[in-house]
Formats: C-alpha cells, structure tokens, sequence
C-alpha cells in the first residue's frame, strides 16, 4: 500500500472514530511479547476487514446497491428507486405552482406534513386522519413510476419489442443535453446527475434507467400510434359529444362590474369598498340592459354599441370553446339560433352577447418538417441604442446559415428523407432534431403564427419548402420548412385524439392491474 493510500484510510478511519492504524501497530508492538503470534495475527485481519467495510459505505456502494423496491419479481436498488424519488422532487420544487406550496426545501421532507393548499394543487384527496409527508408523496410517486416502467418493459418484452437505432439517438441527445447542463453549472456530468438525483447515482445507474425508460416510452408511443378509428366511428364519437369539439363564433360586449383601485397621497393602493364595487355593478347592469335595448330597436353593431359605455369592452371571436363558464354555456345551448342576444350576468360582471354560428373544424391538419436556425440573442440588451443594429446583423448571419442548409438539401436528393437527415443534424429544436424535424397532425393554434401562416397557405403543395423567420417569447430565429403532407380535418384529429387517449388509459390501467411496489431494507437510503 502506498504511503498517500494508507493516509487516506486513516483519515477516514478517524472520520469514524477510530483509532490511528500506526497507534494499533505501536500498541502491538509493546505488547508483543505478552502476546501470542496468531493473535496478533488474527486482530492485524479483524482490522483491515473493519477498514475495508468503511470505504465501501463511504464510497456510496452498499446503499446504493442495496434493495429498496419490488415489483413483479422485479428488484430495484435504492439509488434507482432514488432518481424517481428525485424526479418527483425536482418536477416539484422546479414547477410553476412552487410559490404556493409549503415545500420548504431547506428542511427534512419527513418533517414536513402536506398542507391543504398542497393537496388542491397536486391534485389529490386528503383523507381524513392522514398525516401525508412531502417524503411519503415522493415515496408514492416513485413507487407508481417504477410500477408503470416495470409494467412496461414486461409487456415490451412480451411483444419482442427491441432497443432501436432510433431509441439510442433519443439517448444520446438526452445525454448531450444533460452534458450540456453540466457543463452550463461548471460541473463533471457525474457530479451533475449526483446533484439531480442523488448522492447514490452513478452515470452507470443513469444510463440504464435512461436505456429502461426509453425503451418503456417508444414502446408505450408504439401502442398509441397502432390506434386507428373508422370515419364511422369517429363521426358516432363526434355526434355523442359535440360540446367537446365544437367551436362558436359570436361578438360580445364585456360591461366591467367592479371598482378600480385608488392611490393615497403617500403612494399607497387603496382597494375599493363594497359600496363602491356594489355601485360599479349595478352601473354595468344598467348599461348592458341599455345596450340590448338599443339593439333590439335596431342599433345592431355590437362594436359601435361597445364605444357608448366606458366600462366596456368589445370581442368578436369564431373559436370559442365549452368551458363551462356562464358565456360559453348560454353559447352552447342546444335551441341556440344564430342572431340570439342576450345580457348574461358572471359575477360582478355582464355580458352583452350575439350568436352568430356554432361548427367542427373542417381544415386539414398538415405533416411537416423543418430546421430550426435560433439566434443567439440572449446577451442582447433590448435597452440600448445599439440592439437592433445587433438584432440585424444577427439576423442576416441566421437567414444565410438557413438559406446554406436549405441550399445544400436542394442540392442533394431533395427527398422528404433527406431533409430529415438534415433536421437531425442542423436543427436546434431539441423537440424534434432526432426526429427527422417532423410535426404529424399539426393543427391551427399549434405553432407559432408566421410558422403557421405559411403551413395553412391555402396554395402550399407537398415538397415546399421555404424560410421563415420567427420572434416568440422564448426563442428567436428561422424555421427552414418542407410541407410533407395534408392530413384528415381538425375535427377527425382531435376525436381520434380523444378516442385513442381513453383507450390508451384502459390499456395502461389494465397494464399495471394487481401490481405493487414492496418496501425492502434500502428504503432508509432513499430520500
């Protein structure tokens, strides 16, 4: 053993409270004589049996080994239960709803009892007496995934259902992206994942769960893509539940019933009193049953009508969905006939409203590819006098990098195929640059609206393609685009939609019927 090795197991013995190997050694030695040589022989192997034990709790092997969960025969180690545990957690702490649940991080999470707000927004039923933990939801989260992920890969198997080259290009992205987060905190990928999901994981451990996942994802995709509706059927589904597919167009006048907030001398917000909101009521009453006095006697421009009272506001929509609101109900009556009004009362607040029609999208959905080219404008101050001179000579550099890969697409086999062998290579959409770039079934609404504008061109034939540039909230660039195909109208889409999510979820139900996940031993190392 070498003199730096042999320090470091002292260190690590003192650590623990144990003596230092050389004072063993000394002490021996002055007892030598009393002491027979097998004994001393015999405590010199009761040590470094001890010391060996110590390095290996420390270096994470035995708990991270050790057997946490069960579930069909199925064995899994507590750093595996770990990584779901701490996918819970991380989804959690790292949600939109964090603020307003009382998660406090910097405490033990068996300390912490779930609180009323938090079971509104995790969506579950508090049953009475229980006394829930942030750790015991964590516990039960984990335990459905593996649940799941066990079901899974068992019927996958079942189904002779094989790792593809396809499912290890999904891997290696998700690796490149984790890499790149790595490297984003300054840190070795095997202390990021550490850091994510626990002090038990390994990059050997992550690769499996990542392989078992993958595989357990493309295999449950495979299910929902074999779902195929007859016209039949999806007109039947259509006919038994038109509220949930249909859309209204109508123009309305919004009359505000509430008093707007005040400021004081010192600055101060000063909320309106009930008397105050009582009157702001009762003056938008008075005014929407004014509006629809003067259009029954034949002022029927709801928009110029809007402009007579301050507390309005017009709306002229043709997509208004069922949501159950006192709006969309009176809209989606069915003895609703077009050019009924009416003065609807919602809180506080009026309504003034028209029907006009009610029907069921009829445009067809289209296939398409692109490349997205983002622009690298995060270090752009939007403040300066210098930003769009910045913005447009970055802008030029992405519209030439686009213009280059769509040139070198024209200037190869020009195939669907071939474009998404670019996507794969080019494209900085992580959503689908292992994917070949391809978007099936895209609907209005879907994409962002320059993108959309030029998929819907009523003129736009399989095998265009084209540039387009876009600036939303959360990138910026240009989308090299291929129109692949025009598909079945919107309606079909999303009845097949509704009709394969409530087969795919008795198909999952039954998957996972009758199974439990069973607590072992290496549970006290998970958390």
């Amino acid at each position: 053993m070498s003199a730096s090795r042999e320090k470091k197991i002292r260190q690590e013995l003192a650590a623990q409270g144990i003596p230092d190997i050389k004072e063993i050694r000394a002490a021996e030695e002055k007892q030598q004589q009393r002491r027979a040589n097998w004994l001393y022989g015999s405590v010199a192997v009761i040590f470094v049996v001890v010391a060996a034990a110590l390095l290996l709790w420390n270096s994470q092997i035995i708990q991270r080994g050790s057997n946490a969960i069960s579930v069909d025969g199925e064995k899994y180690s507590a750093a595996e239960v770990g990584y779901y545990y701490r996918a819970a957690y991380n989804s959690v702490v790292g949600g939109s709803y964090a603020a307003y649940l009382s998660l406090d991080t910097s405490l033990p999470l068996t300390q912490q009892k779930l609180e009323d707000n938090d079971y509104l927004f995790l969506g579950l039923t508090k049953e009475e007496g229980a006394e829930l933990t942030w750790h015991d939801y964590f516990v039960d989260k984990a335990k459905t995934s593996l649940i799941q992920l066990t079901a899974l890969l068992k019927s996958a198997e079942a189904d002779k259902f094989a790792f593809t080259d396809e499912m290890q290009a999904d891997m290696d992205a998700t690796k490149e992206l984790l890499n790149t987060y790595a490297a984003q905190n300054g840190m070795p990928i095997a202390s990021y994942i550490k850091a994510m999901f626990g002090d038990t994981m390994t990059t050997k451990i992550f690769d499996k769960i990542l392989k078992d996942n993958t595989l357990a994802s493309f295999y449950e995709q495979s299910k929902i893509d074999a779902l195929t509706y007859t016209d039949a059927e999806m007109e039947s589904h259509y006919n038994e539940n038109k509220d949930s597919f249909d859309v209204v167009d109508c123009d309305y006048i919004y009359f505000k019933g509430t008093a707007d907030s005040t400021v004081d001398a010192e600055g101060k917000t000063v909320a309106a009193t009930d008397e105050q909101n009582a009157a702001a009521k009762q003056a938008a009453k008075e005014a929407a049953d004014d509006a629809l006095a003067r259009y029954n006697a034949g002022q029927t421009d709801i928009e110029a009508l809007s402009a007579l009272y301050t507390m309005a506001s017009f709306y002229s929509q043709d997509d208004i969905s069922m949501y159950g609101d006192v709006l969309s109900t009176w809209l989606f009556d069915a003895t609703r006939e077009e050019g009924d009004v009416a003065v609807l009362e919602s809180g506080s607040n009026y309504y003034l409203v028209r029907f006009n029609s009610r029907a069921r999208y009829e445009y067809s959905t289209v296939d398409v590819r692109h490349i997205l080219v983002k622009l690298d404008v995060e270090d752009l101050d939007k403040t300066a006098s210098d930003y769009q001179t910045k913005l447009d000579a970055l802008k030029t550099e992405g519209n030439a990098e686009a213009e280059r890969i769509l040139n070198e697409w024209k200037s190869g086999a020009a195939t669907a195929e071939s474009f998404g062998e670019l996507a794969n290579k080019e494209s900085d959409d992580g959503g689908s640059n292992t994917k070949g770039g391809l978007y099936t079934g895209v609907v209005e609404g879907q994409m962002v609206a320059p993108f959309e504008e030029w998929c819907f061109d009523e003129s736009r034939k399989v095998g265009d393609t084209g540039i387009v540039f876009v600036e939303a909230s959360n990138y910026t660039g240009y989308h090299v685009i291929y129109f692949q195909n025009r598909n079945i109208v919107d309606w079909k889409v999303q009845v097949t939609n509704a009709l394969a999510s409530a087969d795919h979820a008795e198909w999952a139900e039954a998957l996972v019927e009758g199974l439990e996940a069973e607590e072992h031993s290496g549970m006290k190392y998970v958390g």
